[in-house]
């Protein structure tokens, strides 16, 4: 096989077809899991090279290492057949064409979007990446990529009606009021319009909607996803706002200088179904981890160091450490665990947060151990010490994975499982270089990241700005700064402002704590968290010491269906917002075990109230002893309670005073 490097530009500018052969698949790229993710990395590419430029400009290219490319992964295909004045030729696809057929999707919908904006260079550059350009016998030669039967006459489609309007009326996603799943590839050329589009408006796929709420978490791919799945004519967020055609030559030469494919041609001897059998079949997939194993051991081989003894000391614990927590004998690095929207190795996670420390920059676990290699080469590293400065971490990375009750420092990791903020991370990592977890310094610090994180989930702020808040700012500064105490991170935190970023006030903390609807969507964990801490720290010293266990659930004691058995004296439209807004807040919110009978959830008061506390050690639910079966339960008794536990929680999560 010959190996050749390849923009995408340079995948499609040549006058060929790539055929997808009848052995292989059709199209299965999902939004979710394929298509999404490269738009993200398009876009991360793009954001580089406009850096690189600026940079370039101020400082001068010379002084600047080359923007690296990312790697979008290896294409095989077959030699060149056929091909004349009448004819194209064409090139089986023998691996790669998900990616190669994504790719020629994201160019139609690029072409069509800019197409009316009467920009000729733009559409100049595009026609010869989407069309074969020329009058053939075949009108199917003028694509780019030729699908297996089932997908061809879509992308025919694709590459002919030319506009979203009749691609959406040739597909829609419903006829009548039945409801119809668009093809996969009709589904990736939406998405790629729409955020084309969108990135010519000045919005990035993250964006919160324009003029949305500050509490409204919706994001603009989320309004994508949703009109794709339900809209016969996409909507598209920011539809008022002028597209910029500017953006289109910037996201082009992203495409032209940002990527980088291997492309592998056959040569006579290949028995093409033989190597797609072979790449296609059943195995594990390198991981992260396994490429930095290697690129350690091969550095130390090339220095004639003792690589036996490395691995010993410095790896194999990573190999056979036994997760104890399953009891299944199951290998504690190579256990799964969630963190987002996507599930990795522990070791791979810990690498991508070590990685994200030592480079006070935010990354994607996929790109890991490119990143890793760019930090390791920054300058001569002594392997041993390496080693074992990553096993020093992950002794404490152990417990943010499987974290107990013992100390401050669990209790810390295991609210932040909760709250489901990991971006938090690589400072963590960075203070417990300098610090013990139950040194005076690691104390103050986690608990006002504690406070900063939980009263920002309170007041309904957003997370969005947390990798840029934790890494691009805290972190980087204290790093060159020198700075590793809690004094200097706590006016750090205390100097952020505005309700991206802000540490908030007591004031702002008490109104949501008493109005706002905090169990709602994806806040089960993080109520939980907060409740947990609450019940901790209302056992006194007098109480014995609890270990909370695991299989606690939120309960609402006011029911969530509270229509049938909990009327309201005034039934008013004004009172039952004022109690459908309470019903949410913690002053309705416990702690129940599993031995709570859950059928008894919508149940008068006097019975779910004896089923409390007949079932219940929780000190949260000794509140409830006070009352008898004929007291009621309602909007000022939830007041009441919240007032009660507002004070535990200034406590917890206190504001520093500043000076």
């Amino acid at each position: 096989m010959r190996p050749d490097k390849k923009t995408v530009t340079e995948l499609f500018n040549d006058r060929q077809q790539y055929l997808i052969p009848l052995f292989q698949r059709g199209y299965v790229w999902s939004l979710n899991e394929q298509v999404q993710p490269l738009w993200e990395d398009l876009i991360d590419r793009l954001e580089a090279i406009v850096q690189h430029r600026a940079d370039a400009q101020a400082v001068g290219a010379g002084k600047l290492r080359p923007l690296r490319r990312h790697f979008l992964g290896t294409v095989v295909i077959g030699s060149l057949k056929g091909g004349s004045s009448d004819a194209v030729g064409n090139r089986d696809v023998i691996d790669g064409q998900q990616r190669i057929t994504t790719l020629q999707i994201l160019l139609l919908a690029f072409r069509d979007l800019v197409a009316p904006l009467g920009d000729d260079a733009l559409s100049y550059d595009l026609k010869p990446l989407t069309q074969n350009i020329g009058k053939y016998r075949q009108a199917s030669d003028t694509l780019k990529v030729l699908p297996t039967n089932v997908g061809r006459d879509v992308m025919q489609a694709l590459a002919e009606l030319g506009s979203v309007e009749k691609i959406c009326e040739r597909f829609p996603a419903k006829v009548g009021r039945q409801h119809q799943e668009r093809p996969a590839m009709v589904r990736a050329y939406l998405f790629f319009h729409a955020m084309v589009a969108c990135h010519l408006r000045g919005l990035r796929y993250d964006d919160p909607l324009p003029g949305a709420a500050a509490d409204d978490d919706t994001r603009v791919v989320d309004v994508v996803m949703n009109s794709i799945d339900s809209d016969n004519q996409l909507k598209l967020p920011g539809a008022e706002l002028p597209l910029d055609a500017e953006r289109g030559h910037t996201l082009l030469a992203a495409l032209r200088e940002g990527f980088q494919i291997m492309s592998l041609e056959l040569e006579d001897e290949d028995d093409p179904q033989i190597i797609f059998e072979t790449l296609n079949a059943r195995g594990a997939p390198l991981l992260p981890s396994d490429l930095i194993r290697n690129f350690i051991f091969l550095h130390a081989t090339r220095n004639g160091e003792d690589v036996d003894e490395l691995y010993r000391q410095g790896w194999q614990h990573f190999d056979e450490t036994v997760d104890t927590s399953t009891g299944k004998g199951a290998k504690f690095w190579k256990q799964q665990e969630r963190q987002g929207r996507l599930k990795n190795s522990r070791l791979d996670l810990l690498l991508y947060h070590y990685v994200g420390m030592r480079k006070c920059e935010d990354l994607k676990v996929a790109h890991v151990f490119n990143e890793f290699k760019d930090w390791w080469q920054d300058e001569p590293r002594d392997t041993q010490r390496e080693l074992a400065r990553i096993t020093h971490l992950a002794g404490y990375f152990q417990t943010f994975m499987v974290p107990g009750q013992a100390s401050r420092f669990d209790l810390f990791c295991r609210r932040l499982k909760l709250l489901d903020v990991s971006t938090v991370t690589p400072l963590v990592l960075y203070l417990l270089e300098h610090h013990k977890p139950d040194s005076a310094e690691l104390l103050q610090a986690i608990g006002d990241l504690e406070s900063y994180l939980v009263r920002r989930f309170i007041c309904g702020y957003t997370t969005k700005s947390y990798n840029r808040t934790f890494l691009n700012r805290l972190l980087a500064e204290m790093v060159r700064e020198q700075k590793t105490d809690a004094a200097t991170l706590r006016s750090k935190l205390l100097s952020l402002q505005g309700e991206s970023q802000c540490w908030p006030d007591d004031e702002t903390f008490a109104r949501d704590w008493y109005h706002r609807r905090l169990y709602q969507g994806r806040n089960t964990g993080k109520v939980r968290a907060v409740l947990e801490a609450l019940e901790l720290t209302m056992r006194g010293s007098k109480q014995e010491s609890l270990v909370l266990p695991d299989g606690l659930t939120v309960e609402h004691v006011l029911p969530q269906k509270w229509q049938t058995n909990w009327p309201l004296a005034d039934d008013t439209p004004e009172n039952q917002e004022k109690r459908n807004r309470l019903l949410h807040s913690f002053g309705n919110l416990t702690l129940v075990t599993q031995a709570f009978n859950s059928a008894l959830s919508n149940e008068p008061f006097a019975v779910k109230r004896q089923e409390i506390v007949t079932t219940s050690l929780l000190m949260l639910n000794t509140h409830f002893q006070r009352y008898d079966d004929n007291d009621a339960w309602d909007e000022d008794e939830i007041v009441s309670r919240a007032d009660s536990l507002f004070a535990y929680a200034l406590k917890i999560w206190p504001l520093p005073k500043t000076h």
